[in-house]
């Protein structure tokens, strides 16, 4: 019986250890995947890996002309960003935005492939682990006539737009790890800016970019951000500062879409490290943030002339289809930009900030070396010629 016994326990004991090793290392091999799937979507994800192959296609299919040229002196950048003279000449204004009140809601069903490939990489819950889905502007159109381009927005959920640009963004990182495969949703939707107005996607979503720019007496300077990883696109790349969807005032399908209240949210948010206003909460009054101090002050810089905020123009991230609208904000008085930037912090959409001159080299070579998001090249680009008269010798 002893023996038995020993036997018997031995036995378990071994079972045991192997168990435990082979669960150990199975461990360890789900961990080196998830760790080797996140390095390769990071290194998908930059902007450097799609830009080539874009402007390639758009070569190829004689629509390179539809694609932006930033010009910087003696070298000329070709931007992975759809547009047109008309939609980035100066004097666009807020008009250009055609919205009716209540807002259209977007009908495009949610591909919960989609969400759960981006679930990998991407956080699509709340810090209460609450779905977020909240709706968002969405651009289901550009029309053009003698006073100039409007674009038609809608709104839609998160996740509809998830869904909807998602697999032109998918489909593009297949092509270019397999150079034969086809792309057949974007030869639909996205062959050149043309057929990229339609918007037939029915959730593209409606995003803003701002250069914000400081006279500091001796030189202009800009704010540029390094990408969270958490972010919905380009993740780990340049950008000017703020980078936002547009959300309409109360968060609802009832009020209008202002583009200077959701840049003064996103500089609450990104800059002085403000709680999330484009999350639901108890407010009333969805304007509550205009009182917290920081706001207070650029809105009073704005009242007294020492911020413009200035249209640039629009276009489409000829990787997903998403449409950028670019501004400028420009703030010329000197001590207010030594005040603030001393207090500006950053929040988990940022991983840093640091300020360039305006027209620096440095700032140059860092867009030629695709670093940089296509919206927010177009962005610094247009900021350039917009301020060019302004240029501290």
């Amino acid at each position: 019986m002893t023996s038995e016994l020993l036997v018997n326990l031995l036995a378990a004991g071994i079972a045991f250890l192997v168990g435990v090793t082979s669960r150990s290392t199975h461990g360890w091999l789900k961990r080196k995947r998830a760790l080797a799937h996140e390095a390769e979507s990071r290194i998908r994800r930059h902007p450097r890996y799609s830009a080539d192959w874009l402007i390639r296609y758009y070569r190829r299919r004689g629509a390179d002309k539809d694609l932006y040229v930033a010009d910087h002196g003696s070298r000329r950048q070709v931007v992975p960003f759809l547009t047109k003279p008309s939609w980035y000449a100066d004097g666009l204004v807020e008009s250009i935005v055609d919205q009716q009140v209540p807002h259209e809601l977007s009908a495009v069903p949610v591909d919960t492939k989609v969400l759960a490939a981006r679930g990998r990489y991407l956080a699509v819950e709340d810090e209460g682990g609450e779905p977020w889905n909240e709706l968002l502007a969405c651009a289901a159109g550009v029309t053009e006539d003698g006073s100039g381009p409007r674009v038609r927005l809608v709104l839609a959920r998160y996740f509809q737009y998830l869904s909807a640009c998602g697999p032109i963004e998918d489909e593009t990182y297949a092509a270019i790890a397999k150079p034969s495969r086809a792309t057949p949703l974007r030869d639909r939707v996205l062959p050149d800016v043309d057929v990229a107005a339609r918007c037939s996607r029915g959730a593209h979503a409606f995003g803003m970019q701002v250069a914000t720019v400081f006279d500091t007496g001796g030189r202009h300077v800009v704010l540029i951000q390094r990408r969270s990883f958490a972010v919905s696109i380009y993740g780990g790349a340049l950008a000017v500062v703020p980078v936002f969807g547009c959300q309409s005032v109360d968060l609802s399908e009832r009020t209008p879409v202002s583009l200077f209240h959701n840049y003064l949210r996103e500089v609450y948010e990104e800059l002085y490290g403000g709680v999330e206003v484009q999350r639901r909460g108890t407010r009333v009054d969805p304007t509550w943030f205009y009182r917290e101090a920081p706001i207070a002050r650029l809105l009073a810089a704005r009242e007294r002339g020492d911020l413009e905020f200035t249209l640039l123009g629009f276009g489409f991230d000829a990787l997903n289809a998403e449409m950028d609208l670019c501004a400028l904000a420009y703030v010329s008085d000197r001590r207010y930009a030594e005040e603030e930037i001393a207090v500006m912090t950053t929040n988990w959409e940022i991983q840093d900030i640091a300020i360039h001159d305006l027209w620096g080299s440095e700032l140059t070579d860092l867009m030629l070396a695709g670093e940089f998001s296509p919206g927010s090249v177009f962005t610094l680009a247009r900021a350039r010629e917009v301020l060019a008269d302004r240029r501290h010798a």
